[in-house]
């Protein structure tokens, strides 16, 4: 069975070369993280892969499991455990097809025809956003009302998490709404370990 997706869901930074990204996984293990992404976008594929290779190096000894954006070709040469796509990458019946059902598979959704049109694809989990302003992408898309999210997450029949300018203050709220997990980049930046035990206090907190 693929990992479960956890409440908190961090995703690696792109400003920083390998080994400052390795200490901010390691930060993140050390302080209890069992899930999170390798996105690293900017990397050409080899210096890509590399990484991705001493990521889940670092991961095994705590079980952790580590997802792919984007790439489902990465994530099968390094034996990762799963991808996330989004809706311009590999169609997911390909991805799934390719890595079979042990592997995760998540999928970017931004709004409420896309999630419900993902109803029925061979998939782990939803992300569905922005639901608050961000920084991290260059061009975003507009921001999914509350409305529509209650819509998705009564509709989803997978887990769904919340992405797009969620801080440890902002996500009690999101579970509450009824999300699965958040996921965040910038929140984790810059003291990964620090803010993964903030959102560790505010989840326990509920």
């Amino acid at each position: 069975m693929p990992p479960a997706l956890p409440p908190v869901y961090p995703i690696t930074p792109d400003d920083r070369g390998t080994p400052a990204l390795l200490e901010w996984a390691r930060a993140l293990l050390g302080a209890g993280c069992v899930f999170f992404q390798h996105r690293r976008k900017s990397l050409p594929d080899g210096a890509r892969l590399a990484e991705l290779d001493r990521l889940l190096e670092l991961a095994g000894p705590f079980g952790a499991a580590v997802v792919v954006n984007d790439r489902p070709d990465l994530c099968l040469l390094a034996g990762a455990h799963g991808v996330h796509l989004g809706q311009d990458d590999l169609p997911l019946e390909s991805a799934r097809q390719l890595l079979g059902r042990g592997a995760v598979v998540g999928y970017s959704t931004h709004d409420a025809g896309q999630a419900l049109s993902a109803a029925d694809l061979p998939l782990d989990y939803l992300a569905l956003g922005p639901v608050f302003p961000t920084q991290t992408k260059r061009n975003p898309s507009p921001l999914v009302p509350p409305a529509v999210q209650e819509a998705v997450l009564a509709a989803a029949k997978v887990p769904v998490a919340a992405i797009g300018g969620v801080t440890p203050g902002r996500a009690p709220g999101l579970w509450r709404r009824g999300f699965a997990s958040v996921a965040a980049i910038a929140a984790f930046a810059k003291d990964p370990a620090g803010a993964w035990r903030a959102f560790a206090e505010a989840r326990a907190a509920l």
